[in-house]
């Protein structure tokens, strides 16, 4: 599965549309983690793990009108993004060669949808709980003040209840937690 093909899963996993930019990587970041993706690394970002190859797939898929890109600017800029007709018709074809990808991707979804309504704060947070959990050495074990700690060398400020709830989330969503997620660790380079 590529870049490509994960934006269009979530987004069909999601009636054909997200609300929000954020969560949408936020989505494929918890994506990456239980499937092999190609062309999708997470890197350490402000809103915590961000794509490059994710924040491409949105703009190749509006440019050839497989999706519409909805831009709202009050207070602050947001993008929702839905399936186009012509790009409901591709991911038919989508879910037929990444059937396996497409189901994981409709779990973490529906998990997400059910604990937190895709809104992208609780994403943010349990995505980078999760990102401390693998990227650092122990994490996997971490208590909240160390996680708070390390969340500050990567410049975010989690709270006790914000790392709770991501922690609660990363659980629900059976994210695989360590260092040693061989495909997580790739995914991240």
């Amino acid at each position: 599965m590529d870049k490509h093909d994960l934006v269009l899963a979530i987004l069909d996993s999601n009636r054909g549309t997200v609300g929000n930019r954020t969560s949408l990587q936020k989505l494929g970041y918890f994506a990456s983690t239980r499937t092999a993706l190609d062309g999708v690394g997470y890197k350490d970002y402000f809103y915590g793990p961000f794509s490059k190859g994710v924040a491409i797939a949105l703009e190749d898929l509006s440019e050839a009108l497989l999706l519409y890109e909805l831009v709202r600017s009050s207070p602050i800029e947001t993008y929702s993004y839905t399936l186009t007709d012509d790009g409901r018709e591709i991911v038919k074809e989508v879910r037929e060669r990444c059937r396996e990808e497409c189901g994981v991707i409709g779990e973490i979804v529906s998990v997400c949808r059910d604990r937190c309504n895709l809104e992208p704060h609780p994403l943010a947070c349990a995505a980078k709980s999760h990102y401390l959990m693998v990227r650092c050495e122990g994490g996997e074990d971490f208590t909240r003040a160390e996680m708070a700690e390390a969340a500050r060398g990567f410049g975010w400020n989690l709270s006790d209840e914000e790392i709770g709830r991501g922690v609660d989330l990363v659980d629900a969503l059976c994210l695989p937690r360590g260092r040693a997620c061989d495909r997580h660790a790739k995914a991240l380079a």
